[in-house]
């Protein structure tokens, strides 16, 4: 297999970096929350989110979790790491320093659900899982899979699902009709991503090897097949339909056919040495489903697909990624 890691991300700014912002953002960064949260009068917290970030979501405090909660953040703020540059699930709106996106929301959520506020802070994808294991953060919500190999680390709390779909230009100029026919073809993913691991396994089947670029963030990746520089990519599908609908930088793109590959969970990481806050996660997210908060917030994105009727712990072995 040829295996190729880029030096840098690309300099050129497209209209889709443009959008996510991922480009705008240091590696290692403190990022503002965007929390227009403010106390309504029934006692409850008014999430402000939503695509627009407009829609209010009132969360009411769990007396209960929340004092556990002030046991364990004792400053009353939730360190969270994340990163930006794959909307709908987390992203800097364009032209300002604002991180939306339906995890933001939830992580807002469960932190009003714990009577605490959330800060966020940005690192690349591939960082995220050492940074949890250097336990600089409380958590991490990134559109990351909960996987088998990666429980080994850290734990999860399972909140939603996506899948994954190969990503090509408009007209399929390659005819690709499935992983197989990726074989001999460039194709760019993203650094410790489970689409990473399905392209290798893959890989091992072909004839033909694929030439894999690897890049450290989604947009660099999915820049590649914006620009020809690769012939596809796989990418979430939940993602991927979000920018064709909503970017004109991406509407050269498209997914092909109806197949989607790899399900799996999206979860929150914590560190394997807090299960006390991962317990008070999972506890938040059953009384945030409880209250319609949880299926209001992924409605507003268009992700009422993705939910799950039950949130779970460390149950990666379910769709047994690879990672």
């Amino acid at each position: 297999m040829k295996l190729k890691r880029s030096a840098s991300p690309l300099i050129a700014l497209t209209a889709l970096i443009a959008l996510v912002g991922c480009s705008a953002a240091p590696a290692s960064s403190t990022a503002p929350s965007g929390d227009a949260s403010s106390q309504s009068g029934s006692g409850a917290t008014n999430v402000m989110g939503g695509p627009e970030g407009t829609t209010t979501f009132a969360v009411t405090a769990s007396t209960d979790l929340a004092s556990q909660a002030a046991a364990i953040i004792t400053d009353g703020t939730v360190e969270v790491v994340t990163r930006a540059g794959v909307p709908p699930y987390e992203y800097i709106v364009e032209g300002t320093d604002e991180l939306r996106g339906v995890d933001i929301d939830i992580t807002k959520a469960i932190a009003a659900k714990l009577g605490l506020k959330a800060n966020f802070n940005l690192v690349e994808f591939a960082g995220i899982l050492p940074a949890m294991q250097a336990k600089r953060y409380d958590f991490s919500i990134a559109s990351m899979g909960d996987t088998p190999e990666r429980e080994k680390v850290v734990d999860f709390v399972d909140y939603s699902t996506d899948s994954n779909s190969i990503v090509t230009v408009k007209g399929n100029p390659k005819g690709i009709t499935g992983m197989d026919s990726l074989c001999g073809l460039k194709i760019s993913s993203v650094e410790g991503s489970v689409m990473l691991g399905l392209l290798e396994e893959q890989n091992k089947k072909c004839d033909t090897k694929m030439d894999i670029t690897i890049f450290p963030d989604n947009a660099n990746s999915l820049l590649q097949v914006q620009t020809g520089r690769a012939d596809a990519t796989m990418y979430q599908t939940g993602i991927t339909a979000y920018l064709i609908k909503t970017d004109e930088a991406a509407t050269n793109l498209e997914i092909i056919g109806n197949t989607e590959f790899g399900k799996g969970y999206n979860a929150i990481a914590v560190s394997k040495d807090n299960s006390a806050l991962r317990d008070l996660i999972q506890k938040a997210l059953i009384e945030l489903q409880s209250d319609g908060v949880y299926d209001a917030v992924h409605d507003a994105w268009g992700l009422g697909p993705n939910k799950v009727a039950e949130i779970t712990v460390n149950d990666g072995l379910k769709y047994n990624q690879p990672s």
